[in-house]
């Protein structure tokens, strides 16, 4: 994570493996970050953290051995956080309340639970159960990247992330230009609907299979066939993921 927006994140059958494709998402941006792992971090993981450059790491907790080679690196700061569990359970959600003149403006922490039986596919292509896993994931980091966000990924794992953009369409050039060859049959997320088809044909042209957005704008209908001119399968949630 890097001033609040994710660089990089991983699922995999390994937490150095996981470590390891989250890093290779965005090795530059990765430079004095904050690393977060939903596990106790073992050695494995702390010989591929190495001498990488980050302030803080997150963890429920961290093996022995683990912890002191983590900590031969002068000035890195390690803390304990608990282990999520269902974190978005609808009565723990967090009000964030921003100050602004003469109030405050008040929104949930987390997004929306997104019910994916009500998702639906709106092209003629449909995506393969593998890609629907991609997208639950995709869709998973882009909840957490300010808005206007856009999520490029590979399996279980981000290859391109495009944050808090004032034009849509430049988030998902951001992105593609960070995953480069990686773009080649990716699942992209979007936290909004696309306004114009301009983004989608972005899209198209990094080399992206399938698309998952809320849906929403007057021209849904103008992304639908350029998703179906470019052979892309795009599936609406009707979930908004707005993060500022």
């Amino acid at each position: 994570v890097k001033h609040n927006n994710p660089c990089g994140a991983a699922l995999a059958a390994t937490q150095k493996e996981a470590f390891d494709m989250a890093l290779a998402s965005d090795p530059e941006s990765a430079f004095g970050s904050i690393i977060c792992f939903n596990e106790p971090v073992e050695f494995e993981t702390a010989e591929s953290i190495g001498n990488l450059f980050v302030e803080v790491l997150m963890a429920p907790a961290f093996s022995p051995e683990a912890k002191s080679l983590l900590m031969a690196k002068k000035n890195r700061r390690l803390l304990t956080i608990d282990s999520p569990q269902d974190r978005l359970a609808p009565l723990e959600r967090i009000l964030v309340r921003k100050p602004v003149e003469g109030g405050m403006l008040v929104q949930t922490e987390e997004p929306p639970i997104i019910d994916w039986a009500e998702a639906k596919t709106v092209t003629d292509r449909e995506p393969t159960q593998s890609q629907i896993d991609s997208m639950k994931f995709a869709v998973r980091v882009c909840e957490q990247v300010k808005s206007n966000a856009i999520v490029m990924v590979q399996g279980t794992a981000t290859v391109g992330i495009g944050p808090g953009q004032t034009s849509r369409v430049e988030a998902v050039r951001i992105a593609a230009r960070r995953a480069g060859n990686k773009a080649k049959d990716c699942i992209l997320a979007s936290d909004a609907f696309f306004p114009f088809k301009d983004g989608l044909e972005q899209a198209a042209e990094a080399g992206a299979a399938v698309v998952v957005q809320p849906g929403g704008s007057i021209r849904d209908q103008e992304v639908i066939d350029e998703a179906n001119n470019r052979n892309i399968a795009m599936i609406f949630t009707g979930h908004r993921l707005f993060r500022h």
